[in-house]
């Protein structure tokens, strides 16, 4: 693909790599910021849902009666009251293999998940709303519930009519002669891995504020939300409001790891009722609802094998990825993105293995749906990958870091199985790196002598690569056909200042530190001279969202464009100016000079200002004005990579685990701000540390969701929280301008690994592995009773097998 918009300008790095103090932090931390729950709209009214309590269920009466006459109620609706503007949201992802399903904004004759919205309360205040709720009458009659997704896949009781096999996705597929590999090896591992089911639990939940001004058929919707244009596309899809009437403004964002980059029914709902009454109506929800109906994440079954030959050097990679999608596909990403993920991206993770066979399946359960989490689908395969490594290692006799060592990719680029080539990496590099910061030799003498006091000391490494800045090119060069669309808009003024405005919003990540560093350099202005309008309202420039470790990459590849296009305006004036050539003039600091003669110069302001009104200045053929937006993307794919070590002490009396310290190493190419990269590393790996040892939700065996507040849902404090010691490898990309890649993910993708071998190196005297997470403190003291509960994995060839039945036909959703 030559499409202009993959074309990168290059970049003088100068602002770029330091540590510039980030420009919305006074805001934040002085308690400025604004938050959705934070804005209000006069005459306002606000919303409440009731809730399905049950798991499955057909729904034989509600009778709203009562609660329509309480005071100070506006509006009560059910699925009958509303399908008439929207039958449900579908959703498909294209990935091969993937079935549509259709989300209703309001569960119609069958509730399918604890939490499903059934009805919908507009009152005066949240707790007349809330009031009202507890006076509908609920009539259901009990189906029977389909939780378990290995039973699940495989058919019988049907969790949802509209997929009566209970696949949401099925796929499957071969790289290279596995089949020999496998025949002629000299070792075999093989395990099956559980990876719990979590909550992205943002610290602030989801919500939305809907104003529809009903004289001008306009809807402006306040959101929490990581997908602001891809929010306000499905207004019009499915609602009917014209896009150019509309505007989603994204107000700050306490938090979305990914749980926002959905489009959630709620969101839907408030801007019909907000026509419906033509007033405004806010919907904030609160952590009992986060918890029961955000979207879950990252629970799969999967199952891997290695075939190594007598050396421990792998030739070949089996992996199966089950993932548990709850009742509906949740848009866009689907159930699909866990398990294809899993599967099909990265499938060798970092390693030279010749040959690779996949298999990936979505079983429809009644359960909350299957959302985005931070590293979604690259979490459960890095687990898998990582821990079976250190199987092969204990296997062969050899260290952790031997092992990787032996199967490494050494030499760029490199083509995977699949035919996607890897432009740079340092993959071996990093396992260097980690071995050095941890002193192995003298963590092996003093684990040992840990021992002999009674103390279980363990070490987990976990190495990654990451297909960072989610982009049309990687998605094509896996299979799908996902085209994404990203702007940005770079203005300067007259008098020499820029305001930027991305397509993608801030949750927290810095965009308007990163974007402004990458804009000083293109421009060669104070950095101090930019704003930046991160991504607040759909008005300005267009986004595909902000997940994927997309921004650093996308963003700044757009502002890199659109700067650039300035640049060239300005270099032409100021030639004229200094009467010189284009080519000898450089911008920087503030100033174009002519090269070698430095004296020879004008302030940057001067030129921006003969742009606008000095027309004598001109060039033959100029064109006044200084603004530009650009769109920018990626051809191919990029691939990130990095490395955790994590040192645990494990209490075989109580089963708890404490993490000592972690090592960190990076490689994201060019570093934009390497303060902002260290706070998402240590966020990352802090996260994986809570889904690796307290986080899970958990569900009864009827299908009631246990853990519904932070008494039950433990996630990590600054209590649990271990020093880092962090080090950058710096590979530039090939494809960006200045090198960066994207790395926002990537230690929650790698560090549940990291976690589960430092648990398996300490309970190592037990003769116990373990092969689920979290890995609680009941299950270590069973661990260390030789007790593993998760059974093992099942035959490859059923698996395979089973993946090339084709999916049925879909049913009607009321088939129950």
């Amino acid at each position: 693909m030559d499409n202009p918009h993959y074309y990168s300008p290059p970049i003088t790095r100068n602002v770029i790599g330091k540590r510039v103090p980030r420009t919305e932090d006074a805001r934040l931390l002085t308690g400025r910021g604004k938050y959705l729950n934070d804005i209000n709209v006069e005459g306002q009214l606000h919303a409440c849902f009731v809730r399905s309590p049950a798991a499955h269920a057909q729904i034989t009466g509600i009778d709203t009666s009562v609660a329509s006459e309480m005071p100070g109620v506006h509006l009560v609706w059910t699925a009958s009251d509303i399908e008439k503007y929207c039958a449900g949201i579908e959703a498909q992802y294209t990935a091969e293999g993937c079935e549509a399903m259709t989300m209703p904004l309001l569960a119609k004759d069958v509730v399918r998940y604890v939490g499903e919205p059934v009805v919908l309360i507009v009152a005066d205040s949240r707790a007349v709303a809330e009031d009202a709720c507890d006076l509908v009458g609920l009539e259901l009659e009990p189906l029977e519930v389909v939780l378990d997704p290995r039973k699940s896949i495989q058919g019988g009781p049907v969790a949802n009519g509209e997929r009566p096999d209970n696949v949401g996705i099925r796929g499957r597929a071969t790289f290279g002669d596995v089949d020999e590999a496998f025949a002629n090896a000299e070792h075999v591992v093989s395990a099956l891995y559980h990876p719990g089911r979590v909550a992205a639990a943002p610290m602030e939940t989801r919500g939305c504020l809907a104003d529809y001004e009903w004289t001008e058929d306009r809807l402006r919707l306040w959101a929490s939300t990581q997908m602001p244009h891809y929010v306000k596309m499905c207004l019009s899809l499915f609602l009917g409001f014209d896009e150019s009437r509309s505007e989603v403004i994204s107000p700050d964002t306490g938090g979305g790891f990914g749980q926002k980059a959905h489009v959630f029914p709620e969101e839907m709902l408030m801007p019909l009722a907000s026509k419906h009454l033509k007033t405004p109506v806010k919907w904030v929800e609160d952590r009992r609802e986060n918890l029961l109906a955000g979207s879950h994440a990252h629970e799969q079954f999967v199952t891997i094998q290695y075939a190594a030959n007598a050396e421990g050097r792998i030739t070949g990679v089996r992996t199966h990825s089950l993932v548990d999608g709850g009742a509906y596909h949740m848009p866009p990403q689907t159930m699909a993105v866990e398990c294809w993920a899993t599967a099909a991206v990265t499938p060798t993770g970092i390693y030279d293995i010749p040959a690779a066979e996949y298999v990936y399946e979505g079983a429809v359960t009644n359960k909350c749906p299957m959302g985005a989490f931070r590293g979604v689908g690259y979490t459960a395969g890095t687990l898998a990958r990582e821990s079976l490594m250190d199987d092969l290692a204990r296997q062969m006799k050899v260290s952790p870091f031997e092992i990787r060592r032996q199967n490494v990719v050494k030499e760029f680029p490199w083509t995977n199985p699949q035919g996607v080539v890897y432009e740079e990496g340092s993959f071996l590099e990093v396992i260097n790196t980690l071995e050095e910061m941890v002193d192995y030799p003298a963590f092996l003498e003093r684990q040992e002598e840990a021992r002999k006091n009674g103390k279980y000391l363990g070490l987990g490494i976990s190495v990654f690569v990451e297909s960072s800045g989610e982009s049309t090119g990687m998605m094509q060069a896996h299979g799908a056909t996902d085209v994404f669309h990203d702007t940005a808009t770079v203005k300067m003024d007259s008098t020499g200042s820029v305001t930027i405005t991305s397509g993608l919003n801030s949750q927290g990540q810095g965009h308007q530190t990163t974007l402004a560093q990458v804009a000083a350099d293109v421009l060669g202005i104070p950095f101090e001279s930019i704003s930046v309008d991160a991504g607040t309202s759909t008005k300005g420039a267009y986004g595909s969202g902000t997940i994927g470790s997309r921004a650093a990459v996308i963003a700044g590849g757009c502002v890199n464009r659109a700067a650039h296009a300035i640049r060239e305006k300005l270099v032409a004036v100021a030639a004229n100016m200094l009467e010189s050539s284009e080519e000898d003039i450089v911008l920087e600091e503030g100033f174009a000079s002519i090269v070698g003669a430095p004296e020879s110069r004008v302030s940057v302001a001067d030129v921006a200002m003969a742009v606008y009104w000095d027309s004598s200045k001109w060039p033959a053929g100029f064109e006044p004005g200084l603004e530009f937006t650009k769109a920018w993307d990626t051809s191919r794919p990029m691939f990130s990579n990095g490395g955790h070590a994590l040192i645990v002490e494990l209490d075989p009396i109580t089963g708890f685990v404490t993490v000592e310290k972690v090592y960190s190493v990076e490689d994201c190419g060019v570093i934009i701000n390497p303060t902002i990269v260290e706070g998402q590393i240590r966020g990352g790996v802090i996260q994986g540390i809570g889904m690796g040892l307290f986080e899970q939700l958990v569900y009864d065996n009827s299908g009631n969701l246990s853990t519904t507040s932070f008494l039950d849902y433990q996630t990590p404090t600054m209590d649990v929280s271990p020093p880092f010691e962090i080090r950058h490898i710096e590979t530039p990309s090939v494809m960006t301008a200045s090198g960066v890649k994207g790395m926002g993910e990537s230690g929650l993708i790698s560090a549940p690994a990291a976690v589960l071998n430092a648990v398996n190196d300490a309970l190592s005297p037990f003769g116990s592995v373990l092969y689920e997470l979290p890995a609680t403190p009941e299950k270590i003291i069973r661990a260390t009773k030789g007790i593993v509960d998760l059974e093992g994995p099942e035959d490859w060839s059923d698996l395979w097998d089973r993946a090339g039945v084709p999916a049925l036909d879909r049913g009607p959703m009321d088939t129950e």
